[in-house]
């Protein structure tokens, strides 16, 4: 229904989606860490998520201080995969401890991890593992019928009370008796004359723990209302401690209540939610050392308490039902890192149970891939032992043992593609830049054929340290130029403070990438990803020096004919990166900035013309593509200033159309487009020229 005036009306319509812009700037680190799943790339989106997951610094590796320069530069993203050795002889190792039964015998093996996987390296070395019993569900069985006593006499009217005898009665053990007195005014007739009713009716109106009846002939019937029983936990009982020889009770023995059920394979216990399906449960007589078995809960009713076990524990017909206890057997496992004491605990992992089929099972529990631990991973070793029996023994606070680090070689950092090892590990994830600690040619040379594979990303990396003349850091960068590389080089290395050395004012050599990254990803933030990385404002924050400083022929020597830019220290800037090439030779491909705008290109147009697929191919779709999708989106980038000079018809060309889209060519679902535009480049070469001219003084003027 419309209304008179203006109605609005919302649909999904027909036009093209806004091409939206991929990322740009979120680096990949194939690195050495502490700890963490080897070759598996995980997003951290700063340097304290990193150490929750990888770990600090540690001597064994650059990888911390790498990524810690990233984000103090300005890094926002970054995926971060562990490298480690495989080689048997060189390789790495969890640390472990093996936990043992009562038997002895081996039960458990606790090893570093994190949530289900294996964290191999030297940091498990440091774990301490404590195990203690947690504190049992403890039940006793339930009662078929309470406590019930029976007078001897049977009482008929009139009843001759007037001694008023009392009786004095012991009610579910309570250590306090109840004793019952009469009264003469219980008795309206007189107490000679008591009627069997009356003496009912005193008693249960003198106290609640228990109620008096009368049989059919009149004996009169005293039954625990479990008062005390439940207090306690106790079963019920009736003791007569006073005889009372009118109502027909002498002193007796405590009559206990009746158990619902006590048999081999099962009983009726008091409480059962506490109990899980397959429990480890212990069957014993506390008054009895040799009356215990262990079993396995096979069935539980949570309404009527009944309950199955296995396997049948023999001889329990000869126990005591009254004393008759059943718990489960659980224990705990508690975390510490660096010594024992509380503030080095971690974890406490409790009511655990080696049963594999109950919720509390310890390898399902510190396992999970959700909820699990940050520090460790179980398996259960499947001794021999029987149900209950092979539950851990107790153990004071003991390391883990074996922990290997491992050195990792170029094949490990390359990786190989089918298990996803080493730079493949960054194949499901949307990285734009890539790097990595070493500077083996092998590794370096790997790199970028991994990025020229992927065609989105690029490999940003660093001259071996020492290489201190520009002719070392030259001949090292001509190693790797190509007509199209996907990459670039920096020179020398950086100065920063070690929070991990040792003595005053520590510090440490590394190569300037994790902080290049950072500084990558800050200019593409503030003024867009085809801003050359370089300049004044490059300048790498928490760096204190170089390791070498570049005169300017050098540096030009260096960029020019190796394609490595410098890292220099420039007056009133700081420590800054200087230069912006790649390792590319053809002029097309120079600079970094081209590289990553036209990275973003790409990805920007692979991720926002999906929705074309399976779209009916003709002038329609290639009209909504050219001018309702990518035209928009190059307009944007050319008013940002992404382009060179000149008008967006001079800087940017989009095909799509039946000039490449010809009938066989459609009839094949092929739909081509076509995107050129022209680069803005960085002035790298600055040329002032100062000169004089003649006096501009004439004759007349002096």
């Amino acid at each position: 229904m419309s209304f008179i005036g203006i109605n609005v009306r919302e649909v999904d319509g027909t036009g093209a989606p806004v091409l939206a812009a991929a990322p740009t700037s979120i680096a990949g680190f194939n690195i050495l860490t502490r700890r963490g799943t080897p070759n598996q790339a995980v997003m951290v989106d700063s340097y304290a998520r990193f150490v929750e997951r990888f770990g600090g610094y540690f001597p064994g590796g650059l990888g911390a201080y790498l990524v810690k320069g990233y984000f103090d530069n300005g890094g926002q993203v970054a995926y971060v995969n562990r490298v480690v050795s495989d080689d048997p002889a060189t390789g790495h190792a969890p640390g472990t401890l093996v936990l043992r039964d009562g038997s002895p015998a081996d039960t458990l093996r606790i090893s570093g991890g994190f949530r289900g996987s294996e964290d191999p390296g030297s940091w498990g070395n440091n774990l301490r593992v404590r195990v203690e019993r947690s504190t049992p569900t403890t039940t006793r069985l339930r009662e078929a019928a309470a406590a019930t006593i029976t007078g001897s006499v049977a009482l008929t009217a009139p009843v001759d009370m007037s001694t008023l005898p009392s009786l004095t009665l012991r009610i579910d053990g309570s250590p306090d008796n109840t004793v019952i007195t009469f009264l003469p005014a219980d008795f309206p007739g007189g107490a000679v004359n008591a009627t069997p009713a009356q003496i009912r009716d005193a008693i249960n109106g003198r106290q609640s723990r228990v109620v008096a009846s009368l049989t059919g002939p009149g004996n009169l019937v005293l039954t625990s209302t479990g008062e005390v029983a439940r207090m306690s936990d106790g079963w019920t009982s009736i003791q007569v401690i006073a005889a009372n020889a009118t109502l027909g009770f002498a002193i007796a023995a405590a009559v206990p209540g009746t158990a619902s059920a006590v048999a081999t394979t099962g009983a009726s216990l008091r409480r059962t939610e506490d109990f899980d399906l397959g429990d480890a449960i212990e069957v014993y007589d506390p008054t009895v050392p040799a009356n215990t078995a262990m079993v396995k809960l096979l069935s539980r009713n949570p309404q009527t308490g009944a309950v199955t076990w296995g396997p049948p524990i023999a001889g329990i017909a000869g126990w005591t039902a009254q004393n008759i206890r059943v718990r489960n057997l659980r224990f705990s496992v508690t975390v510490a890192e660096g010594g024992t004491e509380a503030e080095n605990v971690r974890e406490t992992w409790s009511d655990l149970s080696m049963e594999a089929d109950t919720p509390n099972y310890a390898p399902a529990r510190i396992n999970d891939a959700i909820r699990g631990s940050r520090y460790i991973i179980a398996e259960d070793l499947l001794n021999a032992s029987a149900v209950g029996a092979d539950r851990p023994a107790v153990l004071a606070w003991t390391p883990l043992a074996s922990g290997l680090d491992g050195t990792p070689t170029s094949g490990h950092f390359n990786g190989d593609a089918s298990t996803r090892s080493g730079f493949f590990a960054f194949d499901p994830h949307d990285v734009q830049l890539l790097t990595c600690e070493r500077t083996d040619p092998a590794i370096v040379a790997g790199a970028l054929a991994y990025c020229e594979n992927r065609g989105d990303c690029m490999y940003v990396g660093a001259v071996p340290e020492g290489f201190t003349e520009a002719g070392q850091a030259v001949a090292y960068g001509q190693s790797f130029q190509a007509k199209k590389a996907y990459g670039a080089l920096y020179a020398p290395w950086i100065t920063v403070a070690d929070p991990a050395g040792v003595g005053d004012n520590p510090r440490r050599n590394l190569p300037p990438v994790g902080h290049v990254l950072g500084v990558y990803a800050r200019v593409e933030r503030t003024r867009g990803v085809w801003k050359a990385p370089a300049g004044d404002e490059a300048n790498l924050a928490g760096v204190l020096d170089v390791t070498y400083r570049l005169t300017d022929a050098e540096h030009t020597q260096l960029v020019r004919d190796g394609s490595v830019n410098g890292i220099r220290a420039i007056p009133r800037a700081g420590i800054v990166v200087d230069s912006s090439r790649t390792l590319s030779t053809d002029p097309r491909w120079m600079y970094v900035g081209v590289r990553l705008l036209f990275n973003f290109v790409k990805s920007s147009l692979k991720n926002g013309l999906r929705w074309v697929r399976q779209e009916p191919n003709r002038s329609t779709l290639w009209n909504a593509v050219k001018f309702n999708a990518v035209n928009p989106f190059l307009l944007g980038l050319w008013r940002q200033g992404a382009f060179g000079t000149g008008s967006p018809e001079e800087v940017f060309t989009v095909i799509c159309d039946a000039s490449n889209n010809p009938p066989d060519q459609v009839d094949q679902g092929l739909l081509n487009v076509e995107v050129y535009f022209y680069p803005s480049k960085p002035a790298e070469t600055i040329v002032i020229t100062v000169g004089q001219q003649p006096s501009g003084a004439s004759a007349s003027e002096g």
